[in-house]
């Protein structure tokens, strides 16, 4: 079993969304519907789940799957992973990591402000969901690769 980290340089859950493909809650080579893309639970605009290491459960392989988007400092992300392999004295391949390399558009950042208004909200998602439309095509590719092997650890 192993523990893959999907992680971004965005605001936006890329890297929940890439986990979601990985784990199968979302499909793997056509963009989800606006149903489908809703019903993930980090999927709340709301508030920002930015920094925080996200579960997506596991893979068909019984890999364990998670996701961390985190903006600006990508260098953190390796400090941080190894800092807490380090302290937990985990063998430094029991976790991979994954840069999906994905940045958000400006369709992710305006619907995800909208998203925070009432009022707004139903145009957010409108953009959110064009947004990761456009993405999405990216992000099953590197899932394909990493569920076949040829992808980059990062």
């Amino acid at each position: 079993m192993k523990r893959i980290l999907y992680f971004s340089e965005s605001r936006f859950p890329l890297a929940g969304l890439a986990g979601a493909i990985h784990t199968g809650r979302l499909p793997a080579w056509k963009a989800p519907s606006g149903s489908e893309l809703w019903s993930l639970p980090f999927l709340n605009l709301k508030k920002s789940s930015e920094g925080e290491v996200i579960s997506l459960g596991e893979d068909g392989q019984g890999d364990k799957i998670y996701a961390l988007s985190v903006k600006g400092d990508r260098e953190m992300i390796y400090r941080l992973v190894n800092s807490f392999l380090i302290m937990f004295k985990l063998p430094a391949d029991e976790l991979h990591l994954v840069d999906s390399c994905a940045r958000d558009n400006v369709f992710l950042l305006a619907g995800e402000n909208l998203c925070r208004s009432d009022l707004f909200a139903p145009l957010g998602r409108l953009l959110v969901h064009t947004g990761v439309k456009k993405i999405y095509g990216h992000l099953s590719q590197l899932v394909s690769d990493q569920k076949a092997g040829k992808g980059k650890l990062a």
